[in-house]
């Protein structure tokens, strides 16, 4: 399955969201950021995505939230 990592990061003052490296939006809050990005991980679960969202904090460590998958379709 093809996977997707969400990187939120505080860079001066903006929270972005990237997607594989790409910006995808900037933020005002890191709750936001985190809000958006589970959107978008979410939409791309729907598509049969795989995605992993990591929140990094100043000091360089950071949080992995468990990847997203599209839950099949009940038979």
């Amino acid at each position: 399955m093809p996977s997707h990592e969400f990187a939120i990061r505080n860079v001066d003052g903006l929270w972005e969201v990237r997607l594989d490296g790409h910006l995808r939006s900037g933020q005002p809050t890191q709750m936001a950021a985190l809000h958006h990005a589970q959107a978008l991980a979410h939409t791309a679960a729907v598509r049969g995505r795989q995605s992993k969202i990591l929140v990094f904090d100043d000091g360089g460590g950071s949080i992995e939230f468990p990847a997203t998958e599209h839950a099949a379709d009940p038979a």
